[in-house]
């Protein structure tokens, strides 16, 4: 049976790319992600109705994914907007149980109160603040660096290894 070991160099090499990258999604994503839904917390609201609520199915991996869709205009200075998102960040899932919460929460024709950028009016969003899905965006990459500091840390045991293995085979 053969038994096969990872190289050194390319478990360096993943370790390496693990924190690089999980470093880069978390501060020019993830935080960007959890500023806004920090600050919705504080946008000014005004009336909204709901122009049209519907459930979205697509397949990924082959599983059957469900996200709602929900559309509604919202007047901000004589201006009329229009806006699509529930929350910071809205996802899909596997179950249509959420999916289907949000179409009796948020049904056609209904009034909902709409948070807005200031700023920019047309960034908009119908639940302020924070989610579960928003950590995880905000704390998943920092998951991967720490992965690649665990493998960072088992090459640093094989290169231990080899050097020490070098220095008894030298001796004798």
């Amino acid at each position: 049976m053969e038994n096969k070991q990872s190289s050194p160099i390319a478990l360096f090499i993943f370790a390496i790319a693990f924190i690089v990258g999980g470093w880069f999604f978390y501060k020019n994503i993830s935080q960007t992600i959890i500023a806004e839904a920090e600050a919705s917390k504080s946008w000014p609201t005004v009336e909204g109705i709901v122009t049209s609520a519907d459930i979205n199915t697509h397949i990924s991996d082959g599983t059957k994914m469900y996200a709602s869709d929900i559309n509604y205009t919202y007047t901000v200075e004589g201006k009329i907007y229009f806006g699509n998102r529930i929350s910071t960040v809205d996802g899909s899932s596997s179950s249509a149980s959420d999916a289907k919460k949000d179409m009796q929460k948020y049904s056609e024709g209904s009034m909902v109160m709409v948070y807005y950028d200031p700023e920019l009016p047309d960034a908009s969003l119908l639940e302020p603040g924070s989610s579960f899905f928003t950590y995880m965006i905000t704390y998943g990459p920092l998951l991967f660096c720490f992965i690649g500091v665990l493998m960072l840390w088992q090459f640093v045991k094989k290169i231990g290894l080899f050097v020490l293995a070098l220095i008894i085979g030298s001796r004798g």
